[in-house]
């Protein structure tokens, strides 16, 4: 009897801080964008939706947008907007936090102005740049909330252009039970 309940509580225990196949997340972004040997540090905000297909496995599709633009030498430059889908990799939690990396495609949007200040140095961009998305991060569950997690995350876009986009990003993640 002594052997059942327990067989019962842990199975029951382990169901309850079982993810469900969903997620969706809210992050924030401070972004490091190189172009002409110039480096702008605008912010924008992003949100991401998954799927796992298999335990540690999901389908992820991301937009980004921008929030404030940052000046150089006379020049403007935002990333305007962003979005993609990627393959997400995650590690099984240990005390409550979690790794991931998600590789996949990113289509993102940059738009660099001159004022009237503008140098002569510096080139002007207002395009879209096709290319590869690279996020590593860590997640750490949080105790009062099973389903929520804050994340910390390193993001890298690369275009076949001179130009390159990383970021930090912060976010908060809800699981679905």
């Amino acid at each position: 009897m002594r052997w059942l309940l327990a067989c019962v509580l842990a199975v029951s225990t382990s169901t309850v801080q079982a993810d469900g196949p969903l997620y969706a997340e809210v992050q924030l972004a401070a972004a490091g964008v190189n172009h002409s040997n110039l480096d702008f540090y605008p912010t924008f905000g992003s949100i991401s939706a998954g799927l796992f297909v298999r335990e540690g496995i999901g389908i992820e599709v991301f937009a980004d947008s921008g929030i404030t633009s940052d000046k150089k030498n006379g020049f403007d430059l935002e990333v305007t907007e962003a979005y993609g889908i990627g393959l997400r990799l995650q590690s099984a939690p240990v005390r409550r936090i979690q790794g991931y990396m998600v590789l996949g495609a990113v289509n993102f949007t940059v738009n660099q102005e001159a004022n009237a200040t503008a140098s002569l140095g510096g080139s002007l961009i207002n395009g879209d740049f096709t290319g590869v998305r690279v996020s590593l991060g860590i997640m750490e569950r949080l105790e009062r909330w099973k389903n929520v997690l804050v994340s910390l995350e390193y993001r890298h876009y690369n275009a076949d252009q001179p130009i390159h986009v990383d970021a930090v990003l912060l976010g908060l993640r809800v699981n679905t039970p």
